[in-house]
Formats: structure tokens, sequence, C-alpha cells
């Protein structure tokens, strides 16, 4: 059964509607305007301090930050990673990995070499990096639009992986956006089907697409460099990013932490 915490969405407004309050500021965002446009998108970080400094190093301006989950599993800094985060005042939902330091019940559910991680994370973390996870919601809101870690029907557990399951999707969303991460593939899926977004340039969004901005800390696109996406909800634009990272230093923190090899081994490969 779900906890009610999980179950609690976010939207750009402060107090969160869960929060037990009864004032709701005059710039409050709705359900149709949200209260900022430019927002960064950086999902499936996988405690990888190194590639989540060099995004945020050459992240544009941008109004917000926004994780679509897995800050935590497989990599050498959990806690690290919390923090940073917690410092640019990333807002985000959870991810299977993070669900799991909560839950470790769902280890049963993951691969030989991510339960072992996962339980290496358990064993680090600090109880102010339990309560951070602990408070994210499975989804949140901007505006219309919805963020998950997997898909609106699943928020953790689905992969969005093909045109049919895609547009299954899109049929139900509406004229929104949806953005999700989970795969550690940047993509972007609409009614017309699957797109592989070139890097650095402004694409136009239709009425109703899924963004996916692959992943920061583990890519699994063959490219190495962290990944992650910059959307403009006034043009209705997306702008996909790569970079570059140290990845010897990541990698000799996997191996001196006697996490597995694989973990270490896949990151200069991208996959």
């Amino acid at each position: 059964m779900l906890a009610a915490s999980w179950v609690c969405s976010w939207r750009f407004r402060w107090p969160p509607p869960c929060a037990s309050s009864s004032s709701t500021p005059t710039n409050a965002s709705t359900p149709e305007r949200p209260s900022f446009v430019t927002f960064a998108l950086l999902s499936d970080i996988h405690s990888n301090l190194e590639a989540l400094d060099a995004v945020l190093e050459v992240l544009p301006e941008v109004d917000r930050i926004l994780v679509l989950g897995d800050i935590v599993g497989y990599g050498p800094d959990p806690n690290a990673v919390i923090e940073r985060l917690r410092s640019v005042h990333a807002r985000g939902v959870r991810g299977n990995h993070d669900q799991a330091m909560l839950d470790p019940g769902l280890l049963e559910l993951f691969n030989p070499h991510a339960a072992a991680a996962a339980r290496w994370t358990q064993g680090v973390m600090t109880p102010q990096s339990l309560r951070y996870l602990n408070g994210l919601p499975l989804t949140g809101r901007i505006g219309r639009h919805r963020v998950v870690h997997g898909s609106p029907r699943d928020p953790i557990w689905e992969y969005i992986l093909d045109d049919l399951q895609a547009l299954e999707i899109l049929l139900t969303l509406g004229r929104r956006f949806c953005f999700f991460g989970h795969t550690h593939l940047p993509r972007i899926f609409t009614e017309e089907g699957e797109q592989v977004p070139e890097v650095g340039v402004s694409i136009p969004l239709p009425a109703s697409a899924l963004v996916n901005p692959g992943s920061v800390g583990q890519p699994r696109d063959g490219n190495p460099d962290a990944s992650f996406a910059v959307v403009d909800l006034g043009a209705s634009t997306v702008r996909f990013g790569r970079v570059p990272y140290d990845i010897s230093t990541t990698q000799a923190k996997i191996r001196d932490a006697g996490l597995p090899e694989i973990e270490a081994a896949r990151l200069a490969l991208g996959r």
C-alpha cells in the first residue's frame, strides 16, 4: 500500500498543496499557469557528484531545476549529491532507486549488481539524506504538465521505450507535456513518433509530448557525457545538452567503495 506521502504531488507554489496551510500566496501557480517559465531537467544522477557538478557548471540561467528521480543508486556519492541538490534548491520526484532506500523489500526486483549497489547506499545514507528522499513525491505538476520518473501511469517503474507505448500515453495525456526519466536515454516522443534529439538546438514541442532529458550520472545511449535538457514553456521548446566530466575520479571512488565493477566500467562506455 502506498504511504500518504507517496501520493502527494507538488505543484510549483508554496506551500505545496499537500502541506497543511490555509494561506496561498498571490503569485501562486494554477493548474494551467505555472509560476515560472524556464527550467532544467536532470534525471538519473545516481550518486555521481562529478557528473552533477559538470552539469550545474554549464546550465544557463533558469527559473528552476527539476530532478526526475533516481538521485541515488549505483554511484559513490549519494549524500553529497543530495546536499548539492539542496544547495541549488532543486525540486524533484522519487525514482525506483530512491524508493528502495525507504523500502528495502524492493531490492528483490533489482538485478544483482543494482541490488548490491543499493544495499551499499543504504549503509552510507545519513538520516538527513533519507528524510530528503522521503520528502519527495512520486509525481509533480508544472501548471498542467506532468513530472514523473517512469511514466504517468506507473510513476517509478514503467520504462517508456517505444512509439506504440508512448502513443498510448500521449492519447491519455491530452494537450500537455510529460517530463520523465528512468530509461537513461534522451528522447522526445510525440504523435509523430520517437525523436533522438540533436544537442544544442532549440526543438519546438507540439501540444502533446513526452520529454526525457537522458541521464546525468549513468548515460546509456553510447555517449558517456552527462545529459540534461532545458525547457522554455513560454516558447514551447526544449534544448538538450551534454557535458564531459571527470569519469576517472568517479570510477576510482566506485572501486574504492567496493561497489560492483560494472558500475565503474560502464561510465566510460555510456552503456
